[in-house]
This record gives C-alpha cells, structure tokens and sequence, in this order.
C-alpha cells in the first residue's frame, strides 16, 4: 500500500484531459469503443458467431417479451382507464411492434438502438365516441447506433451538445429537430460518462472471448487434417548435397510434392530404399483444443446470461445449480426489461401524447399519461401449476379458466366438439387430472347438450 501511496498515478488526469478534449473539438464526440476502434466491423462479425448470436439473440427475445400492456401513472385519478384505453387504442395500430421491441433490446449489446416511429393521422372515435383526428404510429423503423451522432458546441465555459442524424439522401449529418426528437425512440444502455452519450455495450467485454476463441477455432481446423490423418514421414537417399553435405532443399520439396499428390490420390509410390511411413498424432493436442473452445463458450454465455450451466441432470449438470443461475439470467433480464420500459414509456408514449395533445387536453387526459409494461413470462411446469390451481381452489379461492388453461398447455374446447366432464370434487392427491375439483357454472357454456367445464 506504501508504495502505491508514493507513486503518481496518472489515471486521473489522463481520464479529464481526454474528456476535456473530447468536448471541446467542436466535431462530434467520438463512441470511446475498442472494438470499433481495431475494426468498423467488428460487432457485426461479433454476431456472425454461432455461439455469440444464439446468446444475444436468447437475451434479446427475453428482453422484447410476447406481450405488453399500459398500466395507468395514477391509480387513482378519475380517468386513469381512459387514459389507459386510448393509449392501447393507438398502439395497436403498430406493425410488427415484437420485432421493433426485438430490435431496441439489441442495446445491451451494441450500448444504444434507435427507432424512428412513422404514423398516419385517421379519424377515430376514442374515448367519448366523438369523432376526431388522432395521429396513429404505424411502424418504427430500427435504425442503426451509427446513424446518429452527438456534436458538441462551445459557448465560452459553456458547453452544450445536440444529435446529428445521417441523412441518406443529402449524404451528410443534419441537425435533429423538435419534430425529429420527437419521433424518435433513443435507448441507451448504461449512459455514463466514460461512454460519452453512446451507452456502454456488453460488445466491448465479449469482444475478447470471441478473438480468443477465433484462433482457437482455426487452430482447430487446421488442426482436423493433421488429427485425422496423421502426418507422413519420408526418408529420402541423397537428401544431403555430396558437394555442401546441406539437406539437398530441391530434392526435399519434389519429395513432399509428390508424396502430397500420391496421398491426395489414397496411393503411395516410392522407391524400394526409401523409407515413407505414418506419424499417428496423439489426442491430447485436440483435446487441449477441445477444452479452450468450450472454456470460451461458457465464458461467452455467463457474460451474457449470468449463467452457462446446463439444468439437465443427464449432461452433468447439477439442477440446484442451474436454477440459482437460472435467477441470476431472469435478475439480468428483468433490469434491461425495465430500462427498455422506461424508454418507450418516454419516447413512444410521449410521442403519442405530443402529437395528440389537443385532443387529450379536450378529453382531460394530457397530464395522465400511462406506462409502458411488458408482461414478464417464465414456463411454467404444467403439473406444479395443477396442483397449485387445485390447492388454491379447495381454498375457495376463484380462479381464471384462461390461466388455467394457458399454464397447463391445454386448450378450451370448442363448440361441437367432445368434451369430458370436469370431477365435481377435487382428486384423492396431488397429480390427478389438472383439471380435477373445478366444474362449470350453468351460465359458462354448454356443447351438445352437454356442460363444458370452465
């Protein structure tokens, strides 16, 4: 500790002399990335991997979720459902509103996603049946993290900032307006400042797991020829010069010419006082490799997930294990859940109540906008669920026969078709049918003259 105390450490002034100079170049601020720094393309190559793009894309769909709801920002305002109702009114008219969702939870990797949202104004009836026109968002268009920069302006000791857009057209960066902020969705995933307004992404710490494993993958396919078929020794007469007594280096790479070409045709020729045969390669060396390669992956998985352990008993895995790591992904994947919230509670809410302020100010909504959920999901096993239903039931507990449904993997019938009476009283133990102990009112639903169990 001593010696740390007497030396100057430079970290410090080297970290607020960059940001200094960062600021002040009056440019853009540059996205302080290694990665992108050593190759433009490194992320995309990043996800090329089979590996790194099964992970994200794992992440990613746990973070979009199948569904969503709004949920009002006051309970107890009087027109807390209204509010709630228009809002999911005009967000369904969103077109593949999953896959935009899929696309902006893309961020923890990559440190920001854009959305530009696109609507159309139509003539609705919403809230009190007068009619009005409404602006509806019809699409958000991803767009890329590089398509938007952040430029800085200095103004004395004042220093300010504003996002720049690429302008496809023009070919040049354009100054985002009000209108343009507005309709644009900006997430951005752990905006501190080291990251300069970019968002830190998980890209710059799983970059060094993928170069390894890149070599050591091609190591590996080098290596599969030499494995599989072993390598070929020659011993060749007059492989020495008479004159110099050196290897007689022609005479040596005619040899291995021809000795290449004769077992690439599965035959081998060779003169009767010469001495060709096969160097069997021992395994340990592909199982070094074997071992690196799946050393990188479960690196690769705990990094993005938390968790790089099977949950089947068969492969090894300890079952305990994997459900405290199981928790450890959910507790990951709940916090990016609620951040991509936040941001579309902010950007695509608040583009909503913008645009259709006049009419929610005549509704008396302006002020009560809801926010934006997404229903967090976990398979359920269907039999646990069963008996829980059954406990909860013989508890006098009600019960949703959608849920009940939808968490044992059933479906509920149909008219026409044959159907088995629900038991009127609940099974002996636990594990009977999932259904056993719950029976349908008169009022539920009838086919073929038969009661349908609810």
């Amino acid at each position: 500790m001593t010696t740390e105390l007497r030396l100057r450490n430079q970290s410090q002034q080297l970290y607020v002399r960059a940001l200094s100079q960062a600021w002040r170049n009056n440019v853009q601020l540059y996205e302080p990335s290694v990665w992108l720094l050593r190759d433009p393309d490194s992320e995309e190559k990043m996800l090329r991997d089979a590996d790194i793009a099964h992970v994200v894309g794992y992440r990613r769909h746990l973070i979009a979720g199948r569904k969503w709801n709004l949920t009002p920002k006051n309970d107890a305002a009087p027109n807390a459902d209204l509010s709630v109702g228009i809002g999911t009114a005009l967000l369904e008219s969103l077109k593949h509103f999953t896959q935009a969702r899929y696309q902006l939870a893309r961020a923890f990797f990559s440190g920001a996603r854009f959305g530009r949202i696109h609507g159309v104004s139509k003539v609705l009836t919403l809230g009190d049946g007068k009619p009005r026109t409404w602006w509806m968002p019809i699409r958000i268009e991803d767009m890329d993290k590089r398509m938007y920069r952040i430029v800085p302006k200095t103004d004395g000791d004042v220093i300010q900032a504003h996002w720049e857009r690429w302008d496809v057209a023009k070919q040049e960066f354009i100054v985002e307006s009000q209108l343009d902020a507005v309709q644009t969705i900006k997430h951005i995933y752990q905006d501190d400042q080291g990251t300069l307004g970019y968002g830190r992404a998980l890209r710059e710490a799983v970059g060094w797991w993928w170069y390894a494993k890149e070599h050591v993958f091609q190591e590996s396919l080098q290596a599969v020829e030499r494995f599989a078929q072993g390598i070929l020794q020659a011993k060749v007469d007059g492989a020495r010069d008479g004159a110099t007594g050196l290897p007689n280096s022609e005479l040596i790479e005619s040899w291995a010419a021809v000795l290449e070409d004769l077992r690439a045709r599965h035959v081998l020729v060779y003169d009767e006082s010469d001495d060709v045969s096969m160097v069997d390669v021992d395994g340990q060396g592909w199982e070094l490799l074997k071992d690196m390669r799946e050393e990188l992956k479960n690196g690769i998985f705990t990094l993005v997930l938390g968790a790089n352990l099977t949950t089947d008993a068969n492969n090894g895995g300890s079952y305990a294990l994997a459900e405290v790591q199981e928790n450890s992904t959910e507790a990951l994947v709940q916090f990016d859940r609620e951040t991509l919230e936040e941001t579309l509670t902010d950007d695509l809410m608040g583009c909503l109540w913008f645009k259709n302020h006049a009419n929610l100010v005549e509704l008396g909504i302006s002020e009560e906008m809801p926010r934006f959920t997404i229903t967090q999901e976990k398979k359920q096993d269907p039999k646990e669920r069963a008996d829980v239903a059954n406990v909860l039931h013989s508890m006098g507990v009600a019960l949703s026969a959608d849920d009940l449904y939808e968490q044992t993997g059933f479906r509920q019938p149909e008219a026409g078709e044959d159907i088995i009476e629900g038991a009127t009283t609940p099974p002996p133990i636990p594990g009977g049918s999932p259904f056993g102990g719950f029976t349908a009112k008169s009022s539920d639903f009838s086919f073929n003259g038969q009661r349908g169990v609810g």
